[in-house]
């Protein structure tokens, strides 16, 4: 099935390919909160920078909750967007209020915390907590899209529940936590929005865009 050949070549690309980011070092459900925060619309190269100093000033949500908000700012200022800071420092709040300082280890629960939807929950579960859940975003969709020809109907294709539905169908059984990362790897450094590496892709066999192109 397409479905397989598709699994099977993106993980052998992340075995030779993949990032090794220092969040993905941990199984500290709090740390890696805190890194899909910071990474949400932000370039991985910017949260490089920051997150080992946040972590070192801020090593546990108890920590982070008794923070000055001028304290936060002024670690993360360079990853930008300045709304991260007061989210911060509410989910920190949260957490410890509402969940006795234990990051939720289900959807709902980090569905509740202050501005965290389904992507960052979906991540948390699966990265910390090795649930299998799909990842998606903008640059898995455009991976689907290209790939399997997936098109959805809505303006914000994130929030379409069939895409979520296909991505979850699509992911394999075994090695998913793997398979999520490699699947954002390889958005960033082959399946490009600008400038795909169509050419030399593991996939292009496979992918209804490449094939279009090149009959």
């Amino acid at each position: 099935m397409k479905q397989n050949v598709f699994t099977d070549r993106l993980l052998n690309w992340f075995k030779q390919n993949r990032k090794e980011y220092e969040w993905r070092k941990t199984g500290d459900p709090y740390k890696i909160l805190i890194s899909e925060i910071l990474l949400q619309k932000t370039d991985s190269a910017k949260v490089e920078k920051v997150y080992p100093r946040f972590v070192q000033c801020f090593p546990t949500v108890e920590r982070l909750s008794e923070a000055d908000i001028s304290e936060i700012s002024d670690l993360i200022k360079d990853v930008g967007l300045s709304y991260r800071v007061l989210r911060l420092k509410k989910i920190s709040q949260q957490i410890v209020r509402e969940f006795k300082g234990a990051v939720p280890t289900d959807m709902k629960g980090l569905l509740s915390l202050y501005g965290v939807g389904d992507y960052i929950g979906s991540a948390v579960l699966c990265f910390a907590y090795k649930t299998r859940v799909p990842i998606v975003d903008t640059n898995a969709i455009r991976i689907f899209e290209r790939v399997f020809g997936l098109k959805s109907l809505k303006s914000r294709p994130r929030t379409d529940r069939d895409v979520w539905k296909f991505a979850e169908e699509v992911m394999p059984e075994e090695n998913y936590v793997s398979y999520n990362y490699a699947l954002l790897d390889f958005a960033s450094e082959v399946c490009r929005a600008k400038n795909p590496l169509c050419e030399t892709c593991p996939l292009s066999a496979i992918c209804s865009y490449y094939n279009r192109r090149n009959p």
